[in-house]
């Protein structure tokens, strides 16, 4: 009983000590929400590691917040599609997930005419699993053709 009161204990001190460094800002969800989940998930994540490393990944999950607020509107659907499937490991995930379709979305606009159809073969055959998919599936196919 006393060392789940300890333990408790120990959290609550965590939060309010680094609940300041919580500033960052998301579309996707209500601010309060965004900062309680952060502080939670990097106390779970990095505890045992001790306040430096709960701090470390508070500060590297804000930056990654802050940085998705940022987005242009154009990007808010890839954004959407990330959060729900990447939000679980964190918001540097669902950074690096929107950073990989935007650039996949970019380099597929690049592709010659004649690659056109084997693309939206494989948007249609990857759904909704984004543009990074689709450009993989895109390049093992044309490297396929060529052998």
């Amino acid at each position: 009983m006393r060392s789940r009161w300890l333990a408790m204990s120990r959290t609550v001190v965590v939060a309010m000590v680094l609940l300041p460094f919580c500033t960052a800002r998301a579309d996707v969800s209500d601010e309060a929400d965004v900062e309680e989940e952060i502080i939670f998930r990097c106390h779970y994540e990095m505890g045992e590691f001790g306040v430096e490393a709960v701090q470390l990944c508070i500060e590297a999950e804000n930056s990654a917040v802050k940085a998705l607020s940022a987005y242009p509107e154009q990007a808010k659907a890839i954004i959407s599609r990330c959060t729900g499937y990447a939000h679980g490991y964190g918001w540097w995930k669902v950074k690096l997930c929107v950073d990989q379709d935007i650039e996949a979305e970019a380099a597929l606009a690049q592709y010659p005419a004649e690659h056109a159809a084997l693309i939206e073969t494989c948007r249609r055959e990857v759904e909704k699993q984004g543009p990074a998919k689709v450009k993989a599936c895109a390049d093992q196919r044309i490297a396929a053709k060529r052998k």
